[in-house]
């Protein structure tokens, strides 16, 4: 099996310090400061493109111990082993939606994997404190980095979560109206996630909308964690209805090294579906073993894409990013 930083979402537990304890049971490390360069990736902070991408990482840190053995639930973005779990998913990220666009991606206090194994409301209220990052983050983005530009908001997973929670929110009527697409990827939109600014995509070039999709071999690899969508999209013939996808659609499948440069790539191999009663989305093509993950069983059987679709789909993403910002453009007078 191909080891890339798809397998952002691996590694040993860390046996680490640094979490300071709000209580006994849920320490929790500092929060970042958004002012600091060293809190996002790559310390990147000037931008000279016409648009952005804002992008959230997935979970890539496990559960792990302080000094004195207490379990911390939580990244600590001052840790460099942490930094590292995130960066090769983050370099991943930057290749596929940012080809053309400056990018912006900041550490935050993701929750661990392990966390995810919690009843809902457990993740909910660990995730708020992720979230408290995210939104402090994208606040300091859209007040002193973006100066006006438009805007791609983007994540996986954990960060697609995110990206759903900003959009129902934390954006003026301004902001969304810079706003080219919004891709919370791997993580379901589901009822209770309704607002105005929740528009799903319904083409390849639609502005102002969501791209979501949970890839599976079948309806019944979707786990709980990851059901109850009622919106999603093939990103490969970018239909929402039951039409299949043909070979010829896939533009790449592409896997990385560490540093995003790109270690391998297949086009025209996947193609794929939903499914009308589970919005999952069936990719065919590919052998569900190879990408099976023992370690993350707990949340993934067999059969189930989520570490690997951001690579499944990278062309067809890619591709899509900039045709969407391509129709922006078209539509919006500059200033305006």
């Amino acid at each position: 099996m191909k080891r890339s930083w798809w397998i952002g979402l691996l590694g040993s537990v860390l046996l680490l310090v640094g979490c300071s304890s709000r209580s006994v049971s849920d320490p929790i490390p500092a929060a970042p400061d958004y002012a600091q360069q060293e809190a996002w990736f790559d310390g990147k902070v000037t931008a000279d493109r016409a648009y952005d991408v804002f992008y959230i990482v997935p979970t890539c840190v496990f559960d792990w111990e302080e000094a004195d053995g207490t379990l911390c639930h939580y990244m600590d973005v001052d840790n460099p082993s942490h930094r590292a779990k995130v960066d090769g998913p983050l370099h991943l990220a930057e290749g596929i939606f940012a080809e053309e666009a400056n990018f912006f991606a900041p550490y935050y206090r993701q929750i661990t994997i392990e966390s995810w194994m919690e009843s809902p409301s457990v993740i909910q209220a660990r995730f708020e404190v992720a979230f408290a990052d995210i939104e402090a983050a994208f606040r300091y983005y859209l007040d002193h980095l973006n100066e006006g530009r438009p805007f791609v908001l983007a994540g996986h997973s954990q960060g697609g979560k995110a990206v759903i929670e900003l959009l129902k929110r934390s954006l003026t009527d301004e902001e969304f109206g810079r706003m080219i697409a919004a891709y919370p990827l791997g993580y379901p939109v589901r009822d209770t996630d309704r607002s105005p600014r929740l528009v799903p995509a319904s083409d390849a070039t639609g502005t102002g909308v969501f791209v979501t999709f949970n890839s599976v071999s079948a309806p019944d690899k979707l786990p709980p964690l990851l059901q109850g969508s009622w919106a999603a999209i093939n990103p490969l013939n970018w239909r929402t209805d039951t039409e299949p996808s043909t070979p010829a659609q896939h533009l790449g499948m592409v896997f990385t090294n560490a540093d995003g440069s790109i270690q391998s790539e297949q086009a025209q191999v996947i193609e794929a579906h939903l499914d009308a009663e589970t919005r999952a989305l069936i990719v065919s093509g590919v052998d569900p073993q190879a990408y099976y993950v023992p370690s993350l069983a707990g949340l993934f059987p067999p059969g189930n894409y989520h570490v690997v679709e951001l690579n499944f789909f990278y062309r067809n993403l890619q591709q899509n990013v900039k045709d969407r910002a391509a129709t922006f453009f078209r539509n919006h007078t500059p200033g305006q």
